[in-house]
């Protein structure tokens, strides 16, 4: 899932926050009973992927007004580009020595947690923190096996945007949520504009990595991987996920209305949306920030259309800050997660300006539901599905490995026989998801 720069537009799902210390091991010399130390000076390290300015402020913030009220305390902020945030993070996970506070991406919720590399935040929370404060379903797909690997600040879902003026000119209504598939398709193939051999206009398009194609798959009734994650054999390959990809292929083979990845390439970074070239773009929260900006374009957002099933569906990105299941800090640990996080406290409420809320709170205070835009992606958190990277923690590395490259080869070709190359791709998943798990 890509990484973007937000705590809650990672693939796809809220930011968690979550608390690590700096030592390894279990309780040492002087160590209060509530894991703290008594009378001596300690470091609690904050580790994350995010090195924006507003992040950085917030973290700062949040450093500062800790030690103030934590006297002996040094808080200490590790960020770093992702690629190297995470390299760093594996060598000291390794060596028994992972920071107090480490940010994690929803593609390692369940394996960090089933690995006890993170603490269970639920007994932490006790008396300090109403956890039923987070969206019901937020809190649902965070869960996993009964335990809180992370708290969140924000999240990401995903919709359409579509070209209010693309649709009056070709005097169409707008699309309005719980409508279908065959519409979208429809209203597509009708926006889209001919010049001879050459489009000047597409109807519609779709990214077409694995992720932002499941809600479309689970809401045809399909899904990539068994309810528990053990496998993708039955379900990858069931006749629901199959028909899903025949009909997001149709759109590419039959209908030709959306620019294939290659086309996009060619363009070098142009937003064919942004530039009118596109009526209709699905696309994640984060993209309707630029939008709002752009005075040339008058947009409008829907949530995704639905399948057979006719269930609404959405994705949830989010990462968040997890407390280090050998740290021994964890009371003082939890209680930075809530200076940094809480939704009652003046830093906390900063996450609200770059994310969707995923506090009850502060979606409440902040008024985004009441958005024009950013309600359409504040509802879609309670449609968000239970991805393969919640239901299975080595999903990430299998499904990008075997599922991702094989994506555009399987729905691209007119003739392809989808049934056998999702076939094959099962019983390869299967076997990559049992060795991961060994």
């Amino acid at each position: 899932m890509k990484r973007f720069n937000k705590w809650g537009a990672v693939l796809c799902l809220p930011l968690l926050a979550s608390a690590f210390l700096s030592a390894c091991g279990g309780s040492g010399e002087g160590e209060t009973a509530s894991g703290g130390l008594s009378g001596k000076s300690y470091e609690l390290r904050v580790a994350t992927w995010q090195t924006d300015e507003t992040t950085t402020a917030i973290l700062n913030d949040a450093k500062k007004k800790f030690e103030e009220s934590h006297p002996g305390v040094t808080v200490k902020i590790e960020a770093a580009p992702y690629e190297n945030y995470m390299t760093k993070l594996q060598t000291e996970l390794g060596a028994g020595n992972p920071p107090d506070l480490m940010q994690v991406g929803e593609q390692n919720f369940t394996r960090y947690i089933q690995k006890n590399i993170v603490t269970d935040l639920t007994p932490l929370a006790q008396g300090k923190y109403d956890l039923s404060d987070i969206i019901p379903n937020v809190k649902k797909l965070m869960t996993i096996d009964g335990k809180l690997p992370v708290m969140s600040v924000g999240g990401a879902t995903i919709g359409v945007y579509y070209n209010k003026k693309l649709f009056d000119a070709a005097g169409i209504p707008y699309p309005k949520e719980g409508w279908t598939w065959e519409e979208f398709r429809d209203i597509a193939n009708k926006l889209t504009i001919r010049e001879g051999s050459k489009i000047k206009q597409y109807g519609a398009n779709l990214n077409l990595g694995k992720d932002w194609l499941e809600p479309f798959v689970v809401s045809n009734g399909g899904s990539y991987l068994s309810e528990d994650g053990s496998t993708a054999v039955g379900y990858l390959n069931s006749d629901a996920t199959v028909n899903a990809f025949q009909k997001i292929s149709d759109l590419y083979n039959v209908d030709k209305v959306a620019p294939n990845p290659a086309e996009l390439i060619a363009l070098k970074g142009i937003d064919l949306f942004a530039t009118g070239q596109v009526a209709m773009n699905v696309n994640g929260s984060w993209a309707q920030g630029d939008l709002r900006n752009n005075p040339d374009i008058d947009f409008g957002v829907v949530p995704l259309p639905t399948m057979s099933t006719g269930k609404q569906t959405s994705l949830l990105y989010t990462s968040g800050l997890g407390i280090a299941q050998k740290s021994k800090h964890q009371k003082e640990a939890f209680d930075l997660l809530m200076e940094i996080t809480s939704p009652d406290s003046e830093i906390g409420k900063q996450w609200a300006k770059s994310n969707l809320a995923v506090s009850q709170k502060l979606a409440e205070s902040s008024k985004q539901s009441e958005d024009p835009y950013l309600g359409v992606f504040v509802k879609q958190l309670d449609n968000a599905i239970v991805s393969g990277y919640f239901a299975n923690g080595y999903w990430g590395a299998v499904g990008d490995k075997l599922l991702t490259p094989a994506i555009q080869d399987i729905l691209l070709q007119k003739d392809a026989d989808i049934k056998a190359k999702l076939t094959s791709l099962a019983t390869q998943i299967d076997s990559e998801l049992k060795q991961a798990a060994e």
